[in-house]
């Protein structure tokens, strides 16, 4: 049920999408390629084309997003299912759940605050990928992770370390004005 949810709230965000982000040229509108086993391999590699970007604005709760700027109750079971960016213009960007955009899931203290996300924005797909978090504050940007003092190595959401199981903390480097 819980995905069917999800699902639905994806399509809500697909239906709000702005037509006006441009995405990559399909691979059905490329230029045909021979028929080999080369060819076949360039396709595969032509699906996961992607754009780097750099977006800016709040992470939070779609749903809570979607009550605030348009009066829609979701289902509780759906209520923290999803993530989106919400930018300054209003766009509400729905972030990949995977290795990086777990964390803002897990942790109420990424959400909310001013926020530049490098992401990859995939042809075809409705969410964004992230790559990297930055937050932004007293003029300055920080890069933001989870670093475990014992093992200094850097991990992407708040959890035990994956080397030593001891404690990680979220951590900022600065790395340059805000701009």
């Amino acid at each position: 049920m819980r995905v069917r949810h999800s699902i639905l709230l994806l399509a809500a965000c697909l239906i709000a999408a702005p037509a006006t982000v441009p995405l990559l040229q399909s691979a059905a509108a490329a230029p045909p390629e021979a028929a080999s086993p080369a060819a076949s391999e360039s396709s595969l590699a032509d699906e996961s084309r992607h754009r780097t970007e750099r977006l800016r604005g709040k992470v939070v709760w779609l749903a809570e997003a979607v009550k605030r700027r348009h009066g829609v109750e979701v289902d509780a079971d759906a209520a923290e299912a999803m993530v989106v960016l919400e930018t300054k213009d209003g766009q509400l960007i729905p972030l990949l759940k995977d290795a990086r955009g777990r964390g803002f899931l897990m942790d109420k203290r990424l959400r909310g605050q001013p926020m530049e996300l490098l992401v990859r924005r995939y042809e075809g797909l409705p969410v964004v990928q992230v790559i990297t978090v930055y937050t932004l504050h007293d003029g300055k940007k920080f890069e933001l992770d989870y670093w475990c003092d014992i093992c200094a190595i850097p991990m992407y959401e708040l959890k035990e370390c994956e080397c030593c199981q001891g404690p990680s903390r979220l951590r900022e480097r600065e790395v340059g004005p805000s701009d």
